[in-house]
């Protein structure tokens, strides 16, 4: 698919990055109007209008697209219907963010919002960035039944099935035909990896963002965010969890350029190197940022306090996330990315994904043999009748995406 359409996603980079420009968006400025980019060129604009809404960026190009030469009027207005849904959900997400941030507040509870709407603040037009759900985490886990009160109060209802292991869902129940609003209490900045170490230091971070912290208005409303040197640092722990895992797609690129693409303070760039460093991501945050500057239009000189290194594959990197689409659920055997290759990274995933299924059995290492076994027994039948896809080809695309990983050198501490 990434090379069938190559075009495509060349011309489709071209707008990103127009769009991501720090400017004021092109929407009432003078028309610089371009022809298709093929032959056929119906058929082009429709396939770049299919990635684009594939990877959650359709509401971001809306503009660019509205001002191409002889653009499909039904491809525009597909496109309009697909943003305008997109900032719809966000003023909703907008509003319940500040009314629960607010109402936590008022019971003592401190929060601080992660991705979404805090996120979105970096935007030219912030309403254009296409969120999900509403994350917050508490900076004292001692307040996580107060907190779930709270929620409660304002209507959301524990969800029964919870998908991981640093955070809490909580469902709002809607009308028919509205999509269903979730919330997540978080007590971690993203799931446990496989390094103790790693997952001991996100821990001991998380008071830290007390006074790493900063109140910002997005459309009238006050938020509680990261600051912006603590805010890379989490979105590229969500980017890293989520590429360990089915991957990620060019929506979270484009958070990373809007993050970057502005002046920063040396204290700032100084505290997001300590950070990444001291997690042990720097390669892994310098293939982004290389990877959103050769392809994205971020500017090299915004990045070039990090002294990326350069020998890393931005090719390999980014047909990844073209092939991931926006949450990597594109294959059903895009299940896990080892970090590396060989049969001891096999078993040190799966290792880690027995402790991730049973954290509290999993601290006794008598429990192991039985735990291994239940996981294999478990996989293999969700594999079957669930996923209806075969444990080789699970473990092939694992193998496959693992060669990306390894030469990322993932949690070895730097100074």
């Amino acid at each position: 698919m990434v090379t069938e359409y190559k075009a495509e996603y060349d011309r489709l980079f071209t707008m990103l990055s127009q769009a991501l420009k720090s400017e004021t968006p092109q929407s009432d400025q003078e028309n610089t109007e371009t022809d298709g980019i093929g032959q056929d060129a119906n058929r082009d604009w429709a396939a770049i209008v299919e990635i684009a809404a594939k990877h959650g960026v359709i509401s971001l190009l809306y503009e660019e697209l509205r001002r191409q030469k002889n653009f499909p009027q039904e491809l525009l207005k597909r496109a309009e219907g697909l943003a305008q849904t997109v900032v719809r959900q966000n003023y909703r997400l907008l509003y319940l963010s500040w009314q629960i941030q607010q109402a936590m507040c008022a019971e003592g509870i401190r929060t601080v919002l992660l991705k979404g709407a805090g996120t979105a603040s970096y935007y030219a037009v912030p309403e254009l960035r296409k969120s999900g759900d509403i994350d917050l985490l508490l900076l004292d886990l001692q307040d996580a039944q107060k907190a779930a009160r709270c929620l409660e109060k304002l209507g959301f209802q524990q969800k029964e099935w919870q998908p991981s292991l640093h955070h809490i869902v909580y469902s709002l129940p809607t009308e028919r035909g509205r999509t269903q609003i979730e919330a997540e209490l978080h007590t971690m900045f993203a799931e446990p990896f496989d390094d103790e170490r790693v997952n001991a230091l996100l821990e001991e971070q998380v008071p830290l963002l007390e006074k790493h912290s900063q109140t910002v208005t997005v459309s009238g409303l006050p938020l509680v965010i990261p600051d912006q040197a603590y805010h890379a640092y989490e979105l590229l722990l969500h980017m890293l969890q989520h590429f360990l895992r089915s991957g990620f797609g060019l929506k979270l690129l484009c958070d990373w350029v809007v993050l970057w693409n502005r002046e920063t303070d040396a204290p700032v760039q100084e505290e997001y190197l300590r950070l990444v460093r001291e997690c042990g991501i720097k390669r892994f945050s310098d293939l982004i940022s290389l990877v959103c500057v050769r392809y994205l239009g971020l500017p090299a000189e915004r990045i070039a306090f990090m002294d990326p290194d350069t020998g890393l594959s931005c090719e390999d990197f980014m047909a990844e996330v073209l092939q991931a689409e926006e949450f990597g659920k594109t294959a059903k055997d895009r299940m896990v990315a080892l970090r590396g290759n060989g049969i001891w990274d096999y078993i040190r995933e799966f290792h880690h994904q027995m402790r991730l299924n049973y954290p509290k059995a999993g601290k006794w290492i008598v429990l192991w043999p039985v735990l291994w076994a239940i996981t294999l027994v478990r996989f293999c039948r969700n594999n079957r009748l669930i996923r209806k896809v075969s444990l080789f080809s699970v473990l092939k695309t694992a193998g496959t995406r693992g060669k990306l990983v390894k030469n990322l050198q993932l949690f070895r501490q730097e100074r």
